[in-house]
């Protein structure tokens, strides 16, 4: 068996906890999958291994359709079975009968039709995927958008060979707490999460594509540039946002360092960067926030800067710090309670404005010495996040 995955927008085989009775309906019940709530079925169990889904992620065209699950009975392979799934396959998080279900679960054998009982029987708790033995099960769902450079586009950009440093290196996808596993004994540095675009500028070693015959022009320069999480060098396409962010920074930036930050609030021309999250600011205003910091060589050898250093050096650049709502020791062994501090944490406002936060993010320091951070989001964002999508607004960061 095969079991093909991302770094993040999987799903994973879990086991269901805390399935009760669901209040309002005789026939449904509830579980705790990963930290949240899901409708499941009246043969649901404490410890039954099943697949999850999260609302994230869209089932494929053929898992659902020799599963029955499309809503359009004619799309399933047994025409006289009906599902609720749309045509684009889109896992929800929705109150069902006033409880909250975030997410879909599904037995193992749901997998059987599609691809075969040999292939899932290996299953384990933990397993994560997209596809199995190089048949899709499901992809992260993206709302779908006429962008520059796409087919049917009226405003195609050329591509342009910009400058490329292997010094300037974009910053991880960030995975769930919930999925995480062994995590260290070490202090653990618990902030909010910040629902905006994100951005990276870096003072490194940038390819010059000197002619051949301009034998005396330098292979490479030092140069400031900028980029998304996705795009390594965006120049002359940069928004004007972005643009201003970078003239900031661009004198103040040591040779090798590279600053990642969130953008949020509104843009310049009025419209907001995130639909519903204004964090205190005014159309057309917007807030820097600094979360990392990197020094890298130029052989490609990159360390991160401590917490309390990139607190430290946001001051120095002129931008916000990340609200930091928990700084302490956790043992190995005392992860799960770090877990239910989170799970308090992620309600309530945001340290910016009076509206609902998107979460937090645990960082802390791997035992190999390296930096990471984990994201941990409420419900009510899930919920608010799952309206966006039923009215085709997207999350920015899904295009950038």
């Amino acid at each position: 068996m095969n079991l093909t995955k991302g770094e993040t927008n999987n799903a994973i085989i879990v086991k269901l906890e805390n399935v009760r009775k669901h209040p309002n309906a005789d026939r449904l019940k509830l579980a705790t999958v990963l930290g949240t709530t899901v409708v499941v079925g009246l043969d649901a169990n404490d410890g039954d291994l099943v697949i999850y889904f999260d609302s994230n992620l869209r089932l494929s065209e053929g898992y659902l359709k020799s599963n029955n699950l499309y809503s359009e009975k004619s799309n399933n392979a047994d025409p006289e079975k009906k599902g609720y799934f749309g045509n684009n396959g889109r896992v929800r998080a929705q109150r069902f009968r006033g409880e909250m279900s975030n997410g879909y679960v599904a037995p193992i054998n749901s997998l059987w039709p599609l691809v075969g009982v040999q292939a899932t029987i290996m299953l384990k708790e933990g397993d994560e995927f997209t596809h199995v033995n190089d048949v899709e099960v499901c992809r992260k769902y993206i709302i779908p958008r006429n962008l520059p450079g796409e087919p049917g586009s009226r405003n195609r950009t050329r591509k342009r060979r910009g400058p490329v440093s292997d010094m300037f290196k974009p910053h991880w996808d960030t995975k769930q707490l919930m999925r995480a596993n062994n995590l260290p004994g070490t202090t653990y540095y618990i902030e909010e999460k910040v629902h905006g675009t994100s951005g990276r500028t870096g003072n490194v070693l940038v390819n010059t594509y000197r002619p051949w015959y301009k034998f005396w022009v330098p292979k490479q320069k030092w140069s400031v540039i900028s980029g998304t999480r996705r795009v390594e060098h965006i120049g002359s396409h940069m928004p004007v946002e972005r643009r201003e962010v970078e003239n900031i920074l661009a004198p103040n930036l040591h040779k090798g360092e590279t600053v990642y930050y969130e953008i949020f609030g509104y843009q310049k021309n009025g419209s907001p960067v995130q639909s519903g999250f204004p964090y205190g600011c005014k159309p057309g205003e917007y807030k820097v926030m600094l979360y990392r910091v990197t020094i890298t060589t130029p052989d490609g050898f990159t360390i991160d800067l401590p917490r309390e250093a990139v607190y430290h050096r946001a001051e120095e650049l002129g931008l916000l710090k990340p609200h930091v709502y928990f700084t302490g020791l956790y043992a190995y062994d005392q992860i799960q309670t770090l877990i239910e501090m989170c799970s308090d944490l992620i309600h309530g406002n945001s340290a910016w404005d009076n509206h609902m936060r998107e979460g937090v993010v645990v960082w802390y320091q791997e035992r190999d010495g390296s930096w990471t951070c984990l994201k941990y989001k409420s419900d009510e964002f899930y919920l608010k996040e799952d309206t966006l999508k039923e009215q085709n607004i997207g999350d920015v960061e899904d295009s950038i």
